[in-house]
């Protein structure tokens, strides 16, 4: 669910225009459906959105662009319920009606443009959502300029389209253009910066350049501190972003490219402090986490979620280091803080560190004119060590067994945080796990 929230930011109702005044019975409908919607009572909300577009239909007409705008609605209210088949469905209707009036850069036709992105994802149909997400970026730009700060979200949802798609290029030209328009419509040394800092930094994170990702955090930090003073809690996801690079050096190494990466970020830090940042040793990371953890404990508008975000990141960086007393005492910390909403956090174990075998799609060593893509579907037991005990592949086929075996393989040599009932770790049963993998194509006859 994390990667759809930031498509979810922007799906939100539109309101119907002044110059499309409704009858009593549509406005009294749109109203009852604002209320439940704006409530976050999104069933409640569904069967009025339903009424708008039947009241607007029965108005206007089957082909009307008045329907676009409930229509945009109803397949929000849908996406909030994760019912994303019949989100499509609706964000298609009204922009198929929208085309039909015949303006192509239509400022309305954003947000289902947006909207059928986003249920596109929900979908696990990321390739396919970037079509919809390009389009409305141009329209954008055609409307607002090349620099608009309104494509932001866009672009980050486009970055993790063509990510999760292995387009990693492309993925790397629309993070630096995001960057760049973020940079242009703030200003270098504004507080907005903090957000699209932190989306470079990850996607620095994602394509294994942990130095340059590092920087950015690092200059995420700086900023919060020279607009706030060095004790905000503005600056604990750039602390948390230090310490994750490190652990991520750390489990699977800096390369000579990460190094050059680094060096093209050398404008967002002094030279001094660019230098320290690269070079100083990893148990910097354990600094930064102590770092925020203190500024959320002396801070009054930190929340018990943020502190227990920041222990079980302690907690993950002792079991990697293996402190396994350690990491159980900062895991039972964060149950602490959670207070009720501890087992849904903590009560899964979550993957630390897996490496995946040379088959594994996220390796792309293999060309798509001999191989085609697998899933494999796989169900574990993890030990209250982190261990994996055994994995059971749930959909086996003859004909990659061999990747099949390299997955579990890959597993048992993992290490994932346990799971914890009442923050004592457990061994649970039937944890799901899926690997995409390449599967040599049969030869023709």
């Amino acid at each position: 669910m994390t990667r759809l929230l930031a498509a979810a930011l922007l799906l939100l109702p539109v309101a119907v225009p002044c110059a499309e005044a409704p009858p009593d019975e549509r406005a009294a409908a749109y109203q009852e459906f604002r209320r439940g919607f704006d409530a976050g009572d999104f069933a409640v909300a569904l069967p009025s959105a339903t009424r708008v577009v039947d009241l607007t239909r029965n108005q206007f007409g089957k082909d009307a662009p008045q329907l676009a705008n409930p229509l945009t609605n109803l397949g929000t209210t849908y996406y909030r319920l994760k019912r994303y088949g019949e989100a499509l469905d609706s964000y298609r209707e009204a922009l198929t009606l929208l085309d039909l009036a015949g303006n192509a850069t239509d400022e309305r036709l954003v947000r289902p443009l947006h909207g059928m992105g986003a249920a596109l994802r929900g979908l696990t149909r990321d390739a396919e959502a970037i079509t919809p997400f390009k389009r409305a970026v141009e329209i954008l730009r055609n409307r607002e300029g090349l620099y608009t700060a309104s494509q932001l979200p866009l672009l980050k949802e486009l970055v993790a389209c063509h990510t999760a798609a292995g387009q990693m290029a492309d993925a790397n030209r629309d993070q630096q253009y995001a960057f760049t328009v973020a940079e242009t419509a703030f200003g270098k040394d504004d507080l907005r910066m903090l957000g699209p800092l932190d989306d470079y930094a990850q996607w620095q994170e994602i394509a294994g350049q942990f130095s340059a990702a590092r920087v950015l955090h690092a200059r995420a930090v700086q900023l919060a501190d020279a607009k706030l003073g060095e004790r905000n809690i503005a600056a604990v996801p750039g602390l948390r972003g230090i310490a994750r690079t490190y652990r991520l050096a750390y489990l699977y190494g800096e390369t000579e490219e990460s190094a050059q990466s680094a060096s093209t970020l050398q404008d967002q830090l002094a030279p001094t402090m660019m230098t320290r940042v690269v070079n100083t040793p990893s148990s910097e990371g354990e600094r930064a986490l102590r770092n925020a953890l203190d500024r959320l404990n002396a801070s009054s508008e930190a929340k018990a979620a943020q502190r227990a975000d920041v222990l079980i990141d302690l907690g993950d960086w002792y079991l990697i280091a293996g402190l396994a007393p350690r990491a159980l005492a900062s895991y039972r910390d964060a149950w602490q803080a959670l207070g009720a909403d501890a087992p849904a956090k903590l009560g899964t174990p979550q993957m630390l560190v897996y490496r995946p075998p040379p088959v594994a799609v996220s390796r792309r060593g293999y060309s798509a004119d001999t191989h085609e893509e697998q899933e494999v579907r796989l169900r574990m037991a993890v030990q209250p060590t982190g261990e994996i005990r055994e994995a059971i592949v749930m959909n086996t086929a003859p004909e990659r067994e061999a990747a099949e075996r390299a997955v579990i393989a890959a597993l048992k040599r993992g290490l994932w945080r346990p799971g914890l009932v009442e923050a004592n770790p457990v061994a649970v049963s039937d944890v799901e796990f899926v690997e995409r993998v390449f599967v040599r194509r049969p030869k023709e006859k």
